[in-house]
């Protein structure tokens, strides 16, 4: 797998850092009006999940965006915004909720909203794509699809990012179902090949500051058929090994900052 290496792999240049920036604060926050927590936003309007969003997608080449949960589309937009270039295919189980976000990107023609269940999806949004980013991001409803994502993911060559994942830092929520945490331990029950994942390290240096204040989530990060050695030795990823058995990072915050 070729890795791109037009600009360092550790921060963004001033073009990327605009592109970025213009793009996800141009984003309506449409998910408020729906009782998201945090308010709605892009990516939970965590401008630093952004950032890492755009290392992975420069990184590993990727040639598609596939993104299930897409709610009221403020990430289904911001994707479909700043990567015009790239094929963005979302999904949503409520059917209300899939033709708002279709209707709020008539105007993005890279991007498809389709309404479903995301785990029998997910091989029709991926078709085409050799080397996706899939966003996975469904949650809320009766039945938690993300095993069943992840498991239909391992025929794939693809950088994962699961959202309201665990990552041990008492900053950032994270979801539970019937007991079982959205953490590295349900990742490597479900992936007992995948020695290892990333989270996002929330205590690194980037070039644009977080104006979220109330809610943040953690993100998992999983590479299936590429190397990851890249994101290794990446300062705004934090590796956490699933054998013998997951550990997630001691992070240096000891106390709860904000809400």
């Amino acid at each position: 797998m070729p890795i791109c290496t037009a600009h360092p792999p550790h921060l963004l240049d001033d073009h990327h850092v605009e592109k970025v920036l213009g793009a996800f604060y141009r984003t309506p926050r449409a998910g408020g009006l729906d009782q998201l927590a945090g308010g709605g936003g892009p990516l939970g309007f965590d401008i630093t999940a952004a950032c890492r969003l755009h290392v992975l997608i420069t990184l590993f080449a990727c040639d598609g965006i596939v993104e299930s949960g897409c709610h009221l589309g403020d990430s289904t937009e911001y994707l479909a915004r700043t990567y015009s270039h790239l094929p963005i295919r979302a999904c949503d189980l409520d059917e209300h909720r899939a033709r708002f976000t279709r209707t709020r990107l008539t105007a993005f023609p890279n991007a498809a909203v389709h309404h479903g269940d995301s785990g029998q999806l997910l091989p029709t949004l991926l078709d085409g794509m050799e080397r996706p980013l899939v966003f996975l991001d469904a949650h809320w409803g009766p039945a938690w699809p993300l095993r069943v994502e992840l498991t239909v993911l391992q025929a794939w060559q693809a950088v994962v990012l699961i959202d309201d994942f665990d990552i041990g830092h008492p900053r950032f929520g994270y979801d539970t179902y019937d007991g079982v945490v959205c953490g590295p331990e349900l990742v490597a029950d479900t992936l007992p090949d995948l020695e290892r994942m990333f989270v996002g390290h929330v205590e690194a240096d980037y070039p644009l500051p977080c104006l979220q204040i109330s809610r943040r989530s953690g993100t998992g990060v999983l590479l299936l058929g590429h190397d990851d050695t890249p994101l290794a030795t990446h300062p705004w990823f934090v590796n956490v090994p699933l054998r013998p058995r997951p550990a997630l990072p001691s992070w240096t915050t000891a106390a709860r900052v904000g809400p």
